[in-house]
């Protein structure tokens, strides 16, 4: 049998990372053209930042878990083994 560490899981997690970085820089790129506080709109492009930020969250979340799993099942094992 062979255990192998999860890096799609970390590729995917660094993946997810950047996107959610970018999508931040976005928003924050949206509300200095804006302006004063007071005065800002919702605009399309805001909405479409915030609500791009949910799938790669999810998908960071989704990653980390299996790493989790992946390390609780290799602890296992090797209790089993030892």
């Amino acid at each position: 049998m062979r255990i192998d560490n999860n890096l799609g899981g970390l590729d995917g997690m660094l993946a997810a990372q950047m996107q959610i970085n970018q999508s931040a820089q976005n928003l924050a790129n949206i509300t200095n053209t804006i302006g004063e506080p007071q005065n800002q709109e919702v605009t399309q492009d805001l909405i479409n930042s915030i609500v791009g930020q949910i799938p790669e969250i999810i998908s960071y979340k989704a990653n980390a878990q299996g790493i989790e799993t992946q390390n609780a099942v290799s602890d296992i094992l090797l209790n089993i083994k030892a």
